[in-house]
């Protein structure tokens, strides 16, 4: 999941699209991870952390909290 999260901000950075690209990557991970099977809790926490840190607003504690959340 991790790999995924890095692809998609890595894709973001990019800005392959004039607008939205931010958005769009943000969106595609928060789909991915809407597959798994995790508790609602998980899913809505682990949704958010990704998507701050696919559009590059994440703070370093939450991108701490979330490869935490993936060692668990």
């Amino acid at each position: 999941m991790d790999e995924a999260v890095e692809i998609c901000r890595q894709c973001h950075r990019l800005a392959p699209f004039c607008f939205y690209n931010g958005n769009t990557f943000t969106a595609i991970i928060r789909d991915v991870i809407s597959c798994l099977n995790l508790e609602p809790e998980q899913t809505h926490l682990l949704r958010s952390l990704a998507g701050h840190i696919v559009a590059g607003v994440a703070s370093e504690e939450e991108t701490e909290a979330f490869r935490k959340f993936l060692l668990s």
